[in-house]
């Protein structure tokens, strides 16, 4: 779980332990940008819910190869960048790219290398909602699936989402021009032939806020090249290219119907709010970028919040 809320921490994990956890008992590692959770508050946590959750800070920093005049705040030529992404939003695209590497152990910004080992792995959002019992396991989808997903969704294309995948489709039908791949779904494959860069409005989406991973699906040379490429290219920080378009793309690649879609959102069984989720959020770097003549506060009051409707 990446956290950025802390008045809702408590809520969430009660939650997910009441209606999920308490009988599966999968070990939890709670990842925050600096350090926001207080001492008092994990004690509260490890004791009333359980002592079990490890919690564990990461210091993500842009990577070195990204001048600062690309980051995405900078391009003010999208409406949306102008009226509501600026220089504060740098938390949001560190969380993209996060997100989507997964396979990144133990690297700056990236996912604890203490997970390495697991086999499969979960993420969910910090404001997912568990509204009524989960009565099965989660994870005995994975069996057959690379990915399962609460809930999935279109892309509405409009001026907010074509800034969002700015780059996407020229990076994307390049990749495969230069390894010669044919995508296995449909619909990438005709667009490739006849160049059509609306595929990405017509794609199924994984919800992105609550996700389970079949590693092995992942641990391959198809995916480190893929994901390195992406890194490379600085689609996350420069173009704001959420996790779940760079993973979708990539398993729609490699692998015949990837996605398992278990439809909780739809059936009520958990909502992606509630109640006190919009709290406003300052992540201080401290000194972090010191050595570069200035220091950020961040701000990631919309963090996770407007990640769907203004994906």
């Amino acid at each position: 779980i990446l956290f950025a809320r802390t008045n809702i921490i408590y809520r969430t994990l009660s939650l997910f332990y009441k209606n999920s956890n308490n009988k599966f008992q999968y070990p939890i590692y709670i990842h925050t940008f600096g350090d926001l959770i207080d001492d008092d508050l994990k004690k509260k946590i490890n004791n009333e819910i359980d002592s079990t959750i490890k919690f564990i800070t990461i210091y993500p920093k842009i990577p070195s190869h990204i001048d600062e005049k690309d980051l995405y705040y900078n391009r003010n030529y999208h409406d949306y960048v102008k009226k509501t992404f600026s220089k504060k939003r740098i938390g949001f695209l560190h969380m993209c790219y996060f997100l989507t590497n997964i396979t990144n152990f133990g690297h700056e910004g990236c996912i604890s290398n203490e997970l390495e080992n697991y086999e499969n792995l979960m993420f969910f959002d910090d404001d997912i909602h568990y509204k009524t019992e989960i009565k099965f396991d989660l994870f005995e989808s994975l069996t057959d699936y690379p990915l399962v997903t609460a809930f999935t969704s279109k892309l509405e294309k409009n001026e907010t989402n074509l800034a969002c995948v700015e780059n996407l489709w020229e990076f994307y039908k390049n990749y495969i021009a230069l390894n010669k791949i044919i995508p296995k779904d449909k619909l990438l494959s005709t667009a490739i032939t006849s160049n059509d860069e609306n595929v990405l409005f017509q794609l199924d989406y994984s919800s992105g806020c609550m996700e389970l991973y079949n590693m092995i699906k992942f641990k391959n040379g198809n995916w480190y090249n893929f994901i390195n490429e992406v890194n490379k290219y600085g689609g996350n920080y420069k173009f704001r290219w959420n996790n779940n378009f760079i993973i979708n793309l990539y398993l729609r690649t490699y692998y015949d119907d990837p996605i398992k879609n278990l439809s909780l959102l739809e059936n009520e069984i958990i909502d992606i709010k509630f109640p006190g989720s919009d709290q406003f959020i300052y992540f201080n770097y401290k000194d972090y970028y010191s050595s570069k003549g200035f220091k950020f506060i961040v701000d990631l009051k919309n963090i996770f919040s407007k990640m769907y409707n203004k994906l």
